[in-house]
């Protein structure tokens, strides 16, 4: 049975009355150079095992807020996005550009953005701009195709980035806490090479260098669709290049070039959406078996998103020690341990 992980159609993630576990919090370093305020999520899980509190608050009801946002872009398109963040924002907090799956909208993902939000980012998850439409009250129809032909782009993805200070207007005087000068990408399925190429990953068999954008810090990557036979990925920048994480299926991940330094996370998942948790459905449930929901495969993944964008973005040093310490970890309510490894 899936607790608390909410379809899009149900509310907006962040309701009242949550405990100490509700929130994402780990134990963090002050950094002197940046604003901050007194986070009691953080006092009270000091000492705590930093992927522990984010695996177990994810299970719950997170404490984050989402909000759907669009922007003109200059050349006339309408850039359409879905901005998740915090209930209460204390800290100075990254940016996170999320790329969609063919087909998808933001708010297929408020699961998985909006843990993540609740963790101390600021998301900004793009539309397909061919989703028309969101049945997700049965988890049935979660896709509708209209007669637009055109794909998100790289060109949107930095557009937003250049104008994440517009959708920051969310939070009102503390709009000023968005710091976009630390920047990192995710995202799911044909979305998930958008975000890899923004970090300057990419197929082998296809220039990488040229879609890097230099702000992107680190990559985190759920489930990316199969590579063309043959092809790896590779890193357009070897020597002080983005970071990159994927997480998905064991034997399911795409392959790296030996000594890249891709690190992946196999997770014991049946399907590369977490059973329709996150994005469309692959096999609708009325033309088949109910698939079943996997809200702790999913936890895990946002946890380790965490983990790694605090060591990507904040340059938490501790939290690379932690990453690392996942391989082999068993994880109450995953029926195999995690595996981590690094190309």
């Amino acid at each position: 049975m899936m607790r608390g992980l909410v379809w899009p159609s149900v509310c907006a993630l962040g309701l009242s009355g949550l405990g100490a576990n509700s929130a994402f919090a780990q134990t963090r370093s002050t950094p002197k150079n940046t604003e901050r305020g007194f986070n009691p999520m953080t006092w009270l899980n000091r000492g705590r095992d930093s992927f522990e509190v984010v695996y177990e608050a994810s299970t719950g009801v997170v404490a984050a807020r989402t909000r759907d946002f669009s922007i003109r872009a200059p050349d006339g398109n309408l850039c359409q996005a879905r901005i998740a963040y915090p209930v209460t924002v204390y800290d100075r907090m990254p940016l996170i550009i999320f790329c969609p799956d063919t087909g998808c909208k933001g708010a297929m993902y408020d699961p998985f953005i909006g843990a993540l939000a609740a963790s101390g980012y600021f998301v900004i998850a793009l539309d397909d701009p061919r989703a028309v439409s969101l049945k997700a009250g049965d988890g049935a129809s979660l896709m509708a195709t209209s007669s637009q032909s055109r794909r998100p782009s790289l060109a949107e993805a930095r557009f937003l980035i250049d104008m994440s200070s517009e959708a920051a207007q969310v939070l009102g005087p503390r709009a000023n806490r968005v710091d976009a000068s630390r920047v990192g990408v995710t995202g799911h399925g044909e979305g998930a090479w958008m975000a890899l190429s923004l970090a300057g990953w990419g197929s082998s068999n296809s220039e990488v260098a040229t879609a890097r954008d230099g702000r992107v810090m680190a990559a985190f990557v759920l489930s990316p669709t199969p590579l063309e036979d043959n092809a790896r990925i590779v890193n357009a920048v070897p020597e002080g290049g983005a970071l990159a994480l994927l997480a998905g299926q064991a034997g399911g991940l795409p392959p790296a070039l030996p000594g890249s330094g891709l690190m992946a996370l196999n997770l014991p998942i049946r399907s590369g959406n977490f059973g329709g948790l996150i994005g469309n459905p692959s096999t609708p449930r009325k033309a088949g078996p109910k698939q079943v929901i996997e809200p702790r495969p999913l936890a895990a993944a946002v946890a380790a998103a965490s983990i790694f964008f605090d060591w990507g973005l904040k340059r938490q040093s501790d939290r690379k020690r932690t990453l690392l310490a996942l391989d082999g970890r068993v994880v109450e309510g995953l029926s195999q341990p995690l595996k981590l490894t690094r190309a």
